[in-house]
């Protein structure tokens, strides 16, 4: 009887130990997801930024040519 319970927990001690490993690796490629999706967003913000000015530039000239023209 000693022995089942010596092997049960050894067993349960083993996959304890795989269960923290597997939660420690789950967590580090969280992080790395996490920091790939805030890199997408921050080059997101810049597009977005960058077409603003661009179309303020465009209105700009459009504004410009009018006006010259007029």
């Amino acid at each position: 009887m000693e022995t089942v319970i010596a092997d049960l927990k050894k067993q349960l001690i083993d996959q304890r130990m795989e269960l923290a490993t597997s939660i420690k690796n789950s967590e580090e490629s969280l992080i790395r997801t996490k920091e790939g999706f805030l890199k997408v967003e921050g080059a997101l913000e810049i597009i977005s930024i960058i077409e603003t000015k661009i179309s303020e530039e465009a209105k700009d000239d459009t504004v410009a040519e009018v006006v010259g023209s007029s």
